[in-house]
């Protein structure tokens, strides 16, 4: 379906449109399989970002985001 679609030079809303029609269409067995690959990597994702926050890198990278904020704020407020 890619190569389809790439060959076709669509605009991205075409490309999207199509790509919904294709989904709709789909038998529920098929969709489940496609659904469940998310399913997984969603949890796989968010057991990946839990470990990542106990870590030291995640605590200076907050530190840095609250310290960027918070310059921001002051240099907007004047």
């Amino acid at each position: 379906m890619r190569e389809d679609l790439k060959s076709q030079n669509l605009t991205f809303t075409e490309i999207a449109k199509l790509v919904g029609e294709n989904w709709q269409s789909l038998p529920p067995a098929e969709k489940e399989i496609y659904e469940n690959q998310a399913n997984s990597a969603k949890e796989k994702y968010h057991q990946g970002l839990t470990a990542y926050k106990k870590t030291a890198e995640y605590r200076k990278y907050a530190q840095y985001l609250h310290d960027f904020k918070e310059r921001q704020s002051r240099q907007y407020k004047g």
